[in-house]
């Protein structure tokens, strides 16, 4: 496990990782969730009695606020009864297009 220096020194020589929760891909699967609800006809706390949560989850989710897990993702799609594939094809391709801009192929570098 690395101390705090060496933490340190690994973030200013490689860069640091932008948080999950900050990225182009969590801000596209909250606005898809939320507009999944909305073509539902459920509200917020419609949603959230559903999960057996409280609304201002749903909400902090919902606003980017907050991280699901994949478990939680699950749990989200069977409540909204939605088919998980049409978001994750979206943020796969939203993944392959950042990687590709970072590492380009071996004949796109000069």
């Amino acid at each position: 496990m690395l101390d705090y220096f060496q933490h340190k020194a690994c973030v200013l020589q490689f860069g640091q990782m932008k948080k999950a929760i900050y990225t182009k891909q969590n801000q596209v699967l909250c606005e898809w969730l939320k507009s999944c609800r909305k073509k539902k006809g459920l509200t917020v706390r419609d949603l959230a009695k559903r999960l057996n949560t409280w609304h201002s989850i749903v909400c902090r989710v919902e606003t980017g606020d907050r991280m699901l897990n994949l478990v939680q993702f699950m749990e989200w799609v069977v409540a909204l009864q939605v088919n998980p594939h049409e978001v994750i094809d979206k943020l796969w391709v939203i993944e392959m297009d950042e990687q590709t801009r970072a590492n380009p192929p071996s004949w796109e570098r000069k």
